[in-house]
């Protein structure tokens, strides 16, 4: 006991008066972070680092975490940095050499790929640690703890009721790109993590502050109801989640604590308060935790773990040493096997797996032992020692730990900022952490380092620098698109080599280089080299195949648009019809010879046949369908619905002399083929053939049921009566076919079809009354009628 009282009295005698903007801006540095789009974007992400830079250099932490976690958090650096040595001193990835040898891709010797890349990730990673060590030794009292938490809470509920304004305006703002216009991340689950991490500890401010007997209960219950709404309207599942279960957390822990019937009462009671207003106000967003609507929208569970997958298989190629920081996206994107889609995986779909995989496993374990060090430096949660509010931020904090399971919140500076804020407000204060010398000076060095970069990063997005890395080879490759578009080749080609020196991996570089030199019109074979690269380094995206192809029509190479179209019909897979299709569409190169070389790709499918069939030009129709024809002349591959769908395309489009040749030559097509027939024989003034073709096929409409009970003449008094009742129209027009009065049968139905909303079936009747009287143009008038009145 002493040793804590002493202990205790030596951080006071240490302690330093700071102004309140240094506590107010720690709290509202991660507020800031997602006010600026969750600092997804390089230039955002720079002003928060300058902003972290700042605090390190003007209020430098004194008090060290000791040695096991300085130790720790050291070796991850060392990790990272691991990726900087050369290749040779470690296990070769199966990927190395199929890119250097097969596809002839300039790689460095380092373990990075992107050496340049890594190092502004390194950057990040530096920041990221620096931040958790600051908000761990902050020297501040109790009262100013909860300050703390509750500004930071205050200023994500304002985002939250922002957001929630704007959302029911229809307004997006320009600097949140969400596709739902809600919150200031583009994926939902990082704005439900921060929502649902936030309302945790409004919960323990909220109960902290009725403890308290103040007023001001009632503005953080407002607060979590703010957050509450906004996690329903924000969609996400995982939001929800973290809240119910945090929550629940809470307030189990805090009943057992106090033991009381009345409090464990009064806790069961508020768990049943929050599930009610879920269950009422929940909506669409309850629904998506239904089995059967879990893959609508967003990345299923199911395709989530066959993500998980191919992560294990790419961890397991390089499993100690990682593949370096940055390098998931592309080497991901040639190392899918089970999760291969036309979409691109930007991450893991998981904080943990995508650190394994860029760092190797120690990584993960000295992450957990950092975690696990720091643990017992939140106790004790007794009274006096804001145990509410900082069990609370604790909560939230492991929370938004286990949820990197299965999302990236930790790897998005906005959240992440978040979580570490509230584990470092989550420790006991005063703490015992020993003082040191040499710290202030440390992070005064790295300070400096942080707001240079964080400048420099926000001067390159602005500016368009190029900054060597992942930013500058961006920059790039916008002026290279620019270049291409102004038909500067030679400038752009400069362009996208220098960027592909920082940035080998990105296929875009590559595809952009090859535009370049087909615009050149030099060096085709290094084009074709790199529209190669392009396509292994994007396997999945059927549109980069696609486009390749139409560039080659445009510098008149069928053959190689066939090679590259072949490729994008490979990875299309549901979307096959819909690709082929467009490789027919009002394409101006579709001679006959290369719609032989098109036809051959479509196989004995007669989905693909279908699909080119519908959108071929009209002038290349009848050579296209005489290819596919000349492989399958008697369509033994396609099933009856399918022949009857080409032979009514068939009808419309194909030259009719041929089509009733061919149908002549198999009577059985004729039950399907029939209107084709019926409009040849119509377009020859042989309505009477036609008409008869419509007797024997044509599905007759759904007719009303008819009155049998009623005279002739009562009909026609009440016909007389009312005069646009459909139903008495039709039993009137049955009586007066069947007593033979034709004439007036026919001005019956001639009554009604000058009616503009008249059911289409009064056009269909009308052809009896006209063949009776042997007018079989009229018939067929009437049948050309009824097929247009069915089209409205």
């Amino acid at each position: 006991m002493q040793n804590t009282v002493d202990t205790a009295h030596e951080y006071v005698i240490h302690a330093r008066e700071r102004p309140e903007w240094f506590k107010m801006a720690v709290a509202l540095l991660p507020v800031l972070a997602c006010l600026l789009g969750g600092g997804t974007e390089k230039w955002a992400e720079g002003v928060i680092v300058a902003a972290l830079g700042l605090l390190l250099i003007f209020d430098p932490p004194r008090h060290s975490l000791g040695r096991v976690v300085n130790g720790t958090l050291f070796a991850l650096l060392v990790c990272a940095a691991l990726s900087f040595l050369p290749a040779s001193w470690f296990f070769q990835s199966s990927w190395r050499p199929i890119m250097t040898r097969d596809f002839g891709i300039t790689l460095p010797q380092t373990l990075s790929p992107q050496p340049l890349v890594t190092l502004g990730c390194l950057v990040s990673f530096l920041a990221g640690l620096s931040w958790f060590y600051y908000v761990c030794v902050q020297e501040i009292e109790m009262r100013d703890v909860r300050f703390q938490i509750r500004l930071f809470a205050g200023g994500i509920v304002f985002l939250t009721a922002v957001s929630l304004y704007f959302y029911t305006k229809h307004f997006a703002i320009p600097l949140w790109h969400n596709e739902r216009n809600f919150g200031p991340f583009p994926n939902r689950n990082q704005t439900g993590d921060l929502f649902g991490i936030t309302a945790i500890v409004l919960l323990g401010s909220a109960q902290d502050h009725f403890r308290r007997r103040k007023i001001s209960w009632v503005w953080s219950a407002l607060g979590f109801a703010v957050l509450i709404a906004g996690l329903i309207v924000n969609y996400s599942r995982a939001g929800i989640l973290i809240l119910i279960g945090g929550s629940m957390i809470w307030l189990v822990i805090v009943a057992l604590r106090q033991a009381t019937p009345a409090r464990i009462a009064l806790g069961l009671s508020a768990v049943l308060i929050l599930l009610t207003a879920l269950l009422i106000f929940g909506g669409a967003t309850l629904e998506r935790f239904h089995l059967h609507g879990a893959g609508h929208e967003g990345v299923s569970s199911d395709f989530r773990l066959l993500i998980f997958r191919d992560a294990w298989h790419l961890i397991w190629s390089s499993p100690w040493c990682g593949i370096g920081l940055g390098n998931f996206e592309p080497i991901f994107a040639i190392s899918r096997f089970v999760s291969a889609a036309d979409t691109r995986s930007l991450h893991p779909e998981s904080d943990w797996l995508w650190l394994w995989t860029e760092l190797g496993w120690p990584g993960i374990l000295l992450v957990l032992v950092v975690i696990g060090s720091l643990l017992p430096n939140v106790l004790p949660l007794t009274s006096g020692t804001n145990q509410r509010i900082r069990l609370g931020a604790l909560i939230a904090a492991l929370l938004f730990a286990l949820h990197g399971f299965i999302d990236v919140s930790a790897h998005r500076v906005g959240t992440a900022y978040a979580g570490i804020f509230l584990f470092g407000a989550a420790i006991h204060r005063p703490f015992q952490f020993p003082l040191s010398r040499s710290l202030p000076i440390i992070s005064r060095f790295i300070g400096v380092c942080l707001v240079g970069a964080g400048i420099i990063w926000v001067a390159a997005a602005r500016y368009h620098w190029a900054l060597p890395g992942s930013l500058g080879a961006d920059n790039l490759r916008e002026s290279a698109t620019s270049m291409n578009r102004s038909t500067n080749f030679d400038e752009g080609i400069a362009m996208t080599s220098r960027a592909l020196g920082w940035k080998p991996l990105d296929w875009r570089l590559y595809f952009l280089r090859a535009l370049g030199k087909m615009g050149a019109k030099k060096n085709i074979s290094s084009a074709i080299d790199d529209f190669r690269r392009a396509r292994f380094l994007e396997p999945n995206a059927y549109e980069v195949a696609f486009d390749e192809g139409l560039f080659w029509l445009t510098n008149r190479r069928p053959t190689l648009a066939i090679t590259a179209w072949r490729d994008a019909l490979r990875r299309a897979g549901p979307l096959q019809p819909e690709v082929y299709s467009q490789m027919f569409s009002d394409n101006v190169w579709l001679t006959p010879n290369f719609i032989g070389e098109l036809t051959q790709l479509a196989g004995n499918d007669p989905q693909l046949v279908l699909a080119a069939l519908r959108r071929t030009p009209a002038n290349r129709f009848n050579v296209t369908l005489e290819k596919f024809l000349e492989s399958d002349p008697n369509l033994r591959a396609f099933q009856p619905r399918e022949r009857d769908e080409l032979l009514k395309i068939w009808a419309e489009r194909g030259d009719a002399e041929a089509f009733m040749r061919d149908v002549q030559l198999h009577p059985e097509w004729r039950a399907a083929a029939w209107r084709g027939i019926a409009e040849y024989h119509a377009s020859k003034k042989d309505f009477r053939a036609a008409i008869e073709l419509i007797r024997q096929f044509a599905t007759p409409p759904a007719l009303p049921a008819p009155n049998e009970s009623l005279s002739l003449e009562a009909l026609q008094q009440k016909f007389y009566a009312t005069p646009n009742d459909f139903s008495v129209g039709y039993a009137l027009y049955r009586a007066q076919m069947q007593q033979g009065k034709t004439n007036d049968a026919l001005s019956t139905l001639r009554h009604f079809t000058a009616i503009s909303e008249v059911p289409p079936y009064f056009y269909f009747l009308e052809i009896e009354p006209w063949a009776a009287k042997e007018d079989w143009e009229h018939a067929w008038g009437a049948w050309v009628a009824f097929e247009r009145a069915n089209k409205r």
